[in-house]
């Protein structure tokens, strides 16, 4: 009896092998799936290969239905971690060129291929005066440097400014002239720095020779200071800050762009 009960289940096993299995294939995040999407990444809004005259931009995404998560890339920085939302704000963002970059993925954490958008920024019309960068990220400590620089600039010869910072916070360590002026000759660089008060006063002239004056974009000073306390720091232009031709004639200053200390 014992005999014929195998036998019986031989038979039954041997039918069931000769019949096609078929493997449903119901799984949208399976790529086995004929029906299978991969994961897509696209902008919907933010500047695409254009100029901004805005110091701040914002971007927004989106991905296709199974698309759970995001990173995000600026310029060379390394990638920022996956997360959920799809919109972000930069700030303080100093003239020049820049890129930023977004990849999607699914619970299965295949990828997207990276959507990239350049762009330029122009936030700053001359003649002006201003802190580059605009913002610096630091602690309780360390120091930041800045550069005052002269923007978008026609037949300058002398400049005279002020600025005014918390000394609770922040500590000048050491004022340095920039380039602008001595790659045109020689050239007067003139300072005097309170850290008691919190002021910084400049002059810088050419002074004279085949070029007696510059035009252009460049720095007139490199400006070291000392982090002192947590919070938020301005650097700021007093409004007294002069532009001079050759002739001595005040050159109207369209704008002046003050610094940021972020204290974390």
């Amino acid at each position: 009896m014992i005999k014929k009960f195998f036998i019986l289940l031989l038979g039954i096993i041997v039918f069931w092998s000769c019949e096609e299995i078929v493997v449903e294939q119901d799984n949208p995040l399976d790529p086995g799936n004929p029906e299978y999407d991969p994961p897509v990444v696209t902008f919907t809004s933010g500047p695409q290969d254009e100029t901004v005259y805005t110091s701040e931009v914002t971007f927004a995404w989106e991905g296709n239905d199974l698309v759970s998560e995001y990173r995000t890339k600026f310029l060379n920085d390394p990638w920022v971690d996956w997360a959920d939302h799809t919109s972000i704000t930069l700030q303080y963002l100093d003239e020049g060129g820049y890129s930023f970059s977004v990849q999607g993925r699914y619970t299965t954490e295949d990828t997207s291929a990276v959507v990239t958008s350049s762009f330029g920024v122009d936030a700053v019309q001359g003649p002006a005066l201003m802190f580059y960068p605009r913002a610096n990220f630091s602690s309780v400590g360390s120091n930041v440097t800045f550069q005052v620089r002269v923007e978008e600039v026609t037949n300058l010869t002398a400049t005279q400014f002020y600025v005014t910072f918390d000394p609770s916070k922040l500590e000048i360590v050491s004022v340095t002239q920039g380039s602008f002026f001595q790659s045109f000759g020689e050239s007067i660089f003139s300072f005097d720095f309170d850290n008691q008060t919190g002021s910084l006063s400049v002059v810088a002239a050419a002074l004279g020779g085949d070029q007696p004056s510059g035009m252009g974009t460049g720095p007139l000073l490199e400006l070291v200071l000392e982090v002192k306390a947590t919070g938020t720091s301005y650097l700021e232009f007093d409004g007294s800050e002069v532009f001079r031709d050759p002739d001595n004639n005040d050159i109207p200053i369209n704008e002046t762009v003050g610094g940021l200390v972020i204290i974390e």
